[in-house]
């Protein structure tokens, strides 16, 4: 292989972090590897809960790219896409000249769908980008105060999880958190026996579920609905379904119906043997995956081995997803509820399981 060439890897999610991590293990001879992100602090998305719940302070939950890039000899380049030229091969930045490349991996992640709502983009906080939320979420937790009602929109884990972390936390204040799940419902999808549990545990800590009506509209102070009255609120935040970075449809490349880049079993675009797409920026064609960062975790070795295969010209291998993975939901509280398999299980041991996942996470990429 020519001295040189370029591998381009493009945001800073799970499954870059820990193909760097395998990068600084074992280098690819004769190419040149750059990490295109616009964080230096690259957050794990595992340990939002427990930071929102005051169970970990927030640089516990984050990496340091930098010192990771540097560990890999990579490059590293605080900057945005912004566009993408396939056939050139290059990449568009907000901050700077075009970027080349003769090998390219995009984990830039999804955000929250705010734009089917009027006053979302105004009013509503989205959970993601998580850098963007921490600060701000500093700021909310210091408001604080007897009577404040903080609103939680979407219902599916990460919402859930919000939910309950804030409600462990501030609920002897007096606040009250309201989990709106519209009508999909509280954890669509999910196993019944789980949506019960959860249900159960929500009401336990105080949590006010609105299921049956989406939110019509944001206001400066509160919810509207179609049919029921207005909900008073202090805060809104919002984690409902994931939307896709609008830069990406004026690629050229192949996308789903929501957006995301459409990608085969070995994480390659499709017909773009040069170009991989992993965690939420993907849409998996073989088979429909939630946005979770499961995926993005269990896609990162599968993404470095392609990478390197595909560079030194050999074929590569496929992503075969779990059909029913392990799902692990912090209450904030010292306790958590894991499900898989049909079975459900509470307590603090499933907490104590799900806390010593995370924190053995983050010492691969926190370790020097």
């Amino acid at each position: 292989m020519a001295e040189g060439r370029h591998l381009l890897l493009v945001g800073g999610g799970h499954a870059h972090v820990e193909v760097l991590r395998r990068l600084a293990r074992r280098p690819m001879p004769g190419w040149r590897v750059t990490l295109l992100t616009r964080e230096v602090l690259s957050p794990y998305s595992g340990m939002l809960p427990g930071v929102a719940a005051g169970v970990y302070r927030a640089e516990q939950a984050l990496i340091d790219t930098r010192a990771l890039a540097a560990r890999a000899g990579a490059a590293l380049l605080l900057d945005e896409a912004q566009g993408l030229d396939p056939a050139a091969r290059r990449l568009r930045r907000a901050g700077g000249a075009p970027v080349g490349y003769d090998l390219l991996s995009i984990d830039t992640g999804a955000t929250p769908d705010l734009r089917g709502t009027p006053g979302a983009a105004e009013f509503a906080l989205p959970l993601k980008p998580i850098d963007a939320l921490l600060p701000r979420l500093d700021a909310l937790l210091a408001r604080a105060r007897p009577g404040l009602r903080i609103a939680v929109v979407g219902a599916g884990a990460a919402g859930v999880e919000m939910a309950c972390a804030l409600a462990a936390r501030l609920g002897g204040q007096g606040v009250q958190v309201v989990l709106v799940a519209g009508a999909a419902g509280l954890l669509p999808g999910r196993p019944a026996r789980l949506v019960a549990r959860v249900a159960a545990e929500a009401a336990r800590l105080g949590i006010v579920l609105r299921v049956g009506e989406p939110v019509a509209e944001v206001v400066r102070d509160g919810l509207v609905f179609p049919r029921s009255p207005p909900l008073a609120t202090d805060a809104v935040l919002w984690a409902t379904g994931a939307a896709a970075a609008p830069w990406l449809a004026a690629t050229g490349l192949p996308r789903d119906a929501a957006g995301f880049l459409r990608v085969g079993a070995t994480l390659q675009v499709e017909g773009h043997e040069g170009i991989f797409a992993v965690g939420d920026v993907a849409g998996f064609a073989p088979r429909p995956l939630p946005k979770s960062g499961v995926h993005a975790v269990r896609q990162g070795p599968v993404l470095e081995a392609n990478l390197r295969a595909v560079a030194e010209g050999r074929a590569p291998r496929a992503y075969r997803p779990q059909r029913d993975a392990l799902v692990l939901l912090a209450l904030g509280d010292g306790r958590a509820i894991g499900t898989r398999n049909g079975l459900v299980a509470t307590g603090r041991w499933v907490w104590w399981w799900k806390d010593r996942i995370d924190r053995a996470f983050m010492r691969r990429y926190q370790a020097g």
